[in-house]
């Protein structure tokens, strides 16, 4: 079967936006071209990316679910650091949030770029503010302690 993908770097977001036409996975051997294909264009970027994924032109079928779960969980993993996705059909969009819980990627779906991209943009703020904690030492500061009083 033939399909196509993209994955277009977005400076203005810093994120690479991908996109998928007709790209319909039915059986294991499908779900290993796919992740090839995937990880090949991801793998071009030279770092984990933050990605927002358009599911319109992904189908995954039943036949092809728990091996596209598994797949997905591990391009996500090494190629990525945050990931989100809007658009699809709802069978797909089901695999990835009962594969997503299983494997331990969940994610939302969203039904626009827009909200992915907020979605994004609110992780990203919520990951800073746990990495950055001035002053995390305990305690407020006591002045007598400081001078050795």
């Amino acid at each position: 079967m033939s399909w196509t993908m993209s994955f277009e770097y977005q400076a203005q977001h810093d994120i690479v936006h991908a996109s998928f036409h007709r790209c319909l996975l039915v059986s294991p051997e499908d779900v290993c071209r796919w992740k090839a294909e995937v990880e090949e264009q991801l793998a071009a970027f030279g770092r984990r990316v933050d990605l927002v994924m358009d599911l319109d032109g992904l189908e995954v079928t039943f036949t092809a679910g728990r091996p596209f779960g598994q797949a997905r969980r591990e391009v996500l993993e090494r190629f990525t650091q945050r990931a989100q996705c809007y658009g699809g059909e709802e069978t797909t969009r089901r695999f990835l949030a009962t594969h997503g819980g299983l494997h331990g990627r969940p994610l939302a779906h969203l039904e626009t770029f827009d909200a992915a991209l907020e979605a994004m943009r609110a992780e990203r703020e919520a990951s800073r503010q746990r990495s950055f904690a001035p002053f995390s030492g305990g305690g407020r500061f006591d002045g007598a302690r400081a001078t050795g009083s």
